[in-house]
């Protein structure tokens, strides 16, 4: 009976192991609900972020609707040369067509400007969502971690009980 009273004391749990056990599960559901709570944050970042990949998909198209209509505006000025070669007021349309060439150039290359924004806007978000899915992968990891442990826990309480009613068997009179 000596010897089944020290196994049974080497597999029992004490107190101080029991509240750290308690200790760690209630930090382990504070940390599921910080994890739960970044989720729900990155969530509205990830809503804004489409927002904004929406938007520039508007951007780009604008973008090339513009630049159509800057090639177009191009083949129409090349068609007015064409017209007023041989009139006598050929100096002044081409005056006129080299104004709006600047004036396209320049809006062409606010274009061009605003298609380069957008698209480091785009390389930024492909970023951020790489980093979001890296974080969403480190969160089932925990969330598996915690898991195991709930399950630790659970099992460690089972064996605590049996040991109990075990011991409470051994230390009844006998009859």
């Amino acid at each position: 009976m000596l010897i089944l009273g020290s196994r049974y004391r080497k597999n029992m749990l004490s107190k101080d192991e029991i509240q750290q056990l308690k200790s760690e599960n209630e930090l382990l559901q504070i940390q599921l609900q910080d994890i739960t709570e970044m989720i729900n944050i990155r969530e509205e970042e990830l809503e804004i972020l489409r927002k904004k990949a929406n938007y520039t998909v508007l951007l780009q198209s604008t973008l090339d609707g513009n630049l159509e209509q800057i090639t177009q505006m191009q083949n129409l000025i090349g068609e007015h040369q064409r017209k007023v070669a041989g009139s006598a007021k050929r100096e002044a349309a081409m005056e006129e067509e080299i104004i709006q060439q600047i004036g396209m150039e320049k809006e062409f290359y606010n274009i061009r400007d605003k298609y380069e924004s957008s698209k480091a806007a785009i390389k930024d978000l492909d970023n951020e969502l790489a980093e979001t899915a890296t974080m969403y992968r480190q969160l089932a990891a925990s969330m598996s971690r915690i898991a195991e442990l709930e399950s630790s826990l659970e099992i460690a309480q089972l064996e605590n009980k049996d040991l109990k009613e075990k011991l409470e068997k051994l230390t009844q009179p006998l009859p």
